[in-house]
Parts: C-alpha cells; sequence; structure tokens
C-alpha cells in the first residue's frame, strides 16, 4: 500500500515514518509534505492508496485539503492526526467522509491499528469493484456492445477507444475448478504473460471456465496469439501441474467484436470431444473440422435442436432418422468419417444447452460426451441408435433438473429474480439453475423483455429501493444494502440516472 505523510511538525513526520516502516511492512511510504498545499499537490502526483495528514497545518488546513482532493476525484483514504480532539473537526471530517482519526501522540499500536483497517477496506472495496467490472464484462459479451450502455464502462474497463483497435477473446478451461488462491494466481500469470498487449483483461467466467479479452491497436496475428496461448497453457502444465483447454475466437474491431469473439472462443471449447482436453483450439480450426463432411442440412439440425430443446424425445428421435436416411443416401462416408460426423450432429444439436451442466453429471457425460464410447459402434444403425439413445439422456437429465421450455424460462427466471433480488444473481448462476446456456439465455432475454439482465435487474432494484423510501424511516445506506448493492455510493449514483434525483431528494419529494 502506497502512503503518503503530511504534517507540518518534521519530527513527527519522521516518526511516522520510522513506525510504519517498523510495524507495517504492507506500507511504502511515498511521499511526506508539511502543509496542505504542498500536500494536495503531492497526492495529485504520486496518487497513494492511503493519506495520514494533520488537521492544524499553515497555508491550508488537513481538511481544506482532503476537500480539494476529493473534489478533484481523488480516491485515496485519509486518516486524520491532531492533537485537538474536537467534535467540530470530527463532524467536518466525516461530512468529508473520513472515518479514522488518530489523537497526538501517536501511539504505535493506534496507527498499525488504524492503517490495517483502512487496508481491510481498501481491499474490499478494490473486489467489489472487481466483481461489478467482471460483471459488465460478462454482459458485454453474452449480450453484446451497446454504445449508449456500455461506452463510457468499455473505456474505464479496458482503457481503449471505441473505434480503432481490434479485439480477441479467448475461453480457458481447467481441469478442476481452482480455489482462491490458485484464482489469483491464474488471473496473474495470463496478466503477466500476455502484457504485450495493448491491454488485457481476464476474469473468471464461470466454475473451472476463464475468460481473456485482449485488445490491441495493431491487428492482432492470430498465429502469435495461438501460440502465446500454447507456451501459456505448458506452462500451467509444467509448473501447476493443471490441465487446461483453450478456446481461441477470431480477431474483430473492438469493442463491437467482443460477443462474436466470445462466442467463437466457446464454440471452439466445445470441440475439444475431438480434439481432446488440454487442446487449444482456434474457432478456425473448427469451421475445417465442420466442413470436412457437413451432408446434413441447417434446417434438419434446426428441427433436432428444437426437439431437444422442448424435451420431445419422439420428435428428436424422428428427426435423427430423417437424418440417417440422408447420411445413408449419401453413401460416400467412411467408418472415422460417420463416428466423427455423429459427433458433430450431437454437438450442433447441443448449441442452446450448458455444455458444462452435461459435464457436471457423470453417467450422463461419459455416455454422451465421449470419443471413445462413439468408436465402439461399427455400423450405421448401432450408430443411429446411439444418437437417438444419447438424446433421450440429454432430454431425461433436463427433465429431472426441471428444466423449463423455451416459452415459460424468461417468465420463470422473472419469477425467481423478484423474489432474490437482493442477492447476486448472475447471468451465469440462471444457467446453471435453469440449465440453459448463458450466452443463448442472454440473447433470449433482450428478445423477449427488451432489456439487458443487468438492466432488468437494477430496474427492480431501483424500484424497491423507491418503496422503501417513501413506505420506511430507514436510513440510506441500510436500503442500500437491503436490495442488493454494497457501496452506497454507487447505488446514489444508480439511483439519481434513473429517477433525475438523489435519493434522500426522493424522500423529500414523497413527503410534501
Amino acid at each position: 500500500m502506497r502512503l503518503v505523510i503530511i504534517d507540518d511538525e518534521k519530527g513527527i513526520v519522521d516518526g511516522l515514518k520510522t513506525i510504519v516502516r517498523r510495524y507495517l511492512p504492507i506500507c511504502e511510504v511515498v511521499g511526506t509534505a508539511h502543509n496542505g498545499i504542498e500536500g494536495f499537490k503531492l497526492v495529485q502526483e504520486v496518487q497513494p492508496d492511503i493519506v495520514i495528514t494533520d488537521i492544524r497545518m499553515p497555508q491550508a488546513d488537513g481538511l481544506e485539503m482532503i476537500r480539494n482532493l476529493t473534489t478533484s476525484g481523488c480516491k485515496a483514504k485519509f486518516i486524520i492526526l491532531s492533537g485537538y480532539a474536537e467534535f467540530e473537526y470530527a463532524r467536518r471530517g466525516i461530512e468529508l467522509g473520513v472515518k479514522f482519526y488518530i489523537t497526538k501522540p501517536v501511539e504505535e499500536e493506534e496507527l498499525e491499528e488504524c492503517v490495517t483497517k483502512v487496508i481491510a477496506e481498501i481491499h474490499m472495496e478494490n473486489v467489489q469493484a472487481r466483481h461489478g467490472n467482471d460483471l459488465m464484462l460478462k454482459d458485454i459479451l453474452m449480450s453484446g456492445y451497446n454504445s449508449a450502455t456500455h461506452e463510457s464502462q468499455i473505456l474505464n474497463l479496458l482503457h481503449v477507444p471505441v473505434s480503432g483497435h481490434h479485439c480477441v477473446c479467448a475461453l480457458l478451461e481447467f481441469g478442476s475448478e481452482p480455489g482462491k488462491l490458485q484464482e489469483e494466481r491464474i488471473l496473474g500469470r495470463l496478466s503477466e504473460d500476455l502484457s504485450h498487449y495493448d491491454q488485457v483483461q481476464a476474469f473468471r467466467y464461470e466454475g473451472s471456465q476463464f475468460a481473456v479479452i485482449i485488445v490491441s491497436e495493431k491487428s492482432i496475428n492470430e498465429s502469435n496469439l495461438l501460440r502465446d496461448l500454447k507456451t501459456l497453457q505448458e506452462a500451467f502444465n509444467q509448473f501447476g501441474g493443471i490441465s487446461v483447454t483453450v478456446g481461441i475466437g477470431r480477431s474483430y474491431p473492438a469493442p463491437n467484436g467482443l460477443s462474436t469473439s466470445f462466442e467463437e472462443a466457446q464454440q471452439a471449447l466445445r470441440y475439444k470431444l475431438i480434439k481432446g482436453i488440454n487442446a487449444v483450439i482456434p474457432y478456425k480450426e473448427t469451421e475445417r473440422i465442420f466442413d470436412s463432411s457437413i451432408i446434413v442440412s441447417e434446417e434438419d439440425m434446426a428441427i433436432l435442436e428444437k426437439c431437444i430443446e422442448d424435451m420431445d424425445t419422439e420428435g428428436s428421435s424422428a428427426a435423427i432418422e430423417r437424418i440417417f436416411r440422408i447420411i445413408e443416401a449419401e453413401n460416400r462416408l467412411s467408418l472415422a468419417d460417420l463416428q466423427h460426423q455423429i459427433l458433430i450432429i450431437l454437438l450442433s444439436s447441443m448449441r442452446r444447452m450448458s455444455f458444462m451442466q452435461l459435464q457436471m453429471n457423470d453417467s450422463l457425460g461419459k455416455y454422451i460426451l465421449s470419443q471413445d464410447e462413439i468408436s465402439r459402434f461399427n455400423t450405421l444403425e448401432d450408430l443411429k441408435l446411439w444418437l437417438i439413445q444419447a438424446t433421450e439422456r440429454i432430454i431425461e437429465h433436463k427433465l429431472i433438473r426441471g428444466t423449463p421450455k423455451k416459452k415459460d424460462v424468461i417468465s420463470d427466471i422473472k419469477e425467481y429474480v423478484a423474489v432474490h433480488y437482493n442477492s447476486n444473481i448472475t447471468l451465469a448462476d440462471l444457467s446453471a439453475r435453469f440449465f440453459i446456456n448463458p450466452y443463448y439465455l442472454s440473447q433470449l432475454f433482450k428478445e423477449k423483455t427488451g432489456d439487458t439482465y443487468l438492466s432488468y435487474v437494477m430496474g427492480i432494484r431501483i424500484k424497491k429501493a423507491k418503496e422503501l423510501l417513501e413506505e420506511t424511516d430507514l436510513k440510506i445506506y441500510e436500503i442500500c444494502q437491503m436490495v442488493g448493492y454494497a457501496d452506497t455510493t454507487h447505488f446514489s449514483k444508480l439511483f439519481e440516472r434513473m429517477n433525475g434525483c438523489t435519493p434522500t431528494e426522493y424522500r423529500k419529494k414523497c413527503k410534501i
């Protein structure tokens, strides 16, 4: 943690530096000043995490300096140091957002305890901010970039303009779900090893999957990116003993191409069934795999897909019978080609399903998602029966999990959100609960409601907040927490953006 000390007495500054060095090794004193004007310039220049400042100083006092810094957008946490334990100073400090005070003479234990509390608060805010950033990126990847909604956020998150850059998405799936410590190491390694690109954003997408967004001012050489990700994969294999499969989308103009590239990375990752676990699979390669022996029309595939989606066992069997009549009439494929083709049909028919959910069920995964399993069959009739049984297993599993049909899923999700709006419900959580692919769910939600999922949840929360402001005397921070927000400032800004006034102003209007 970077720390600045500001006090007009040199002896106190030196003493505080000694205490910090001795008792707070996590902190580094990156500058000192002796009045409010010097302090203002220093803090703006070095951008510390924590500022310890006296109140009574010449030229400009500590409170005036804090006011000027916060007005200019400073994000540092302030600890007020003063020999004047007067209520007026405390009150003015509270108005400026200062939560921490130390009285002179400073005791080592008191300073250590106070700074430790500030560090804990900074860590918590960083975790919340990163979680919020991840949710925003997920929304962009799954529902598409919208300049009206995402322009300022994408600039803050990826630090790239809306045009003139290129982007590529990759999706990494580890052999087992990493714990928190391992997650931090994975994210650190991804950022470090890909740091030669202009901007890299990596985050946990869901379960054992990690999304990587790469942005570059210059065109991204996909061969070089493939080499970089293979090197990363080998490093995880060698040093962490971790199996990791990688799907890579194609390069597109940023940021509009983000969701397309990510969808391609998801599709590429599905082809690990053909390429094997611990493979690095570019989307272009899956196109070649699919094109190598296509003999079934997209229309027939869509019929089979819909039957599985609607849990129509008879319909799916009839669709498979029709597909096999086409395959039989073609009469030009080798056995290996037939086995390969059937696996492609099965993959294509599951495009709208949560592939991870199938893998979570061991018996289903071993029965269906196995190249070895499909290789056991030597005749066209055997392959047809296997595919019919495979789709029956999928439908059976969906029925057991209580998967709603497409026509009901959005209303069921809205009912669920209406009850759990104050919890952190992501699209990934809903896709697991309702057994539907998260990307497809995002598209379907927007199609049915006219709104993105995040915007819909925000609307529900703000509506509930208005009810609580009208009907109760709860404090603003209490209402903020009750409707699912941890940061009161963030909640107030959202409320004002949607209603044209702050929560406090809204309450006053209601009581007139």
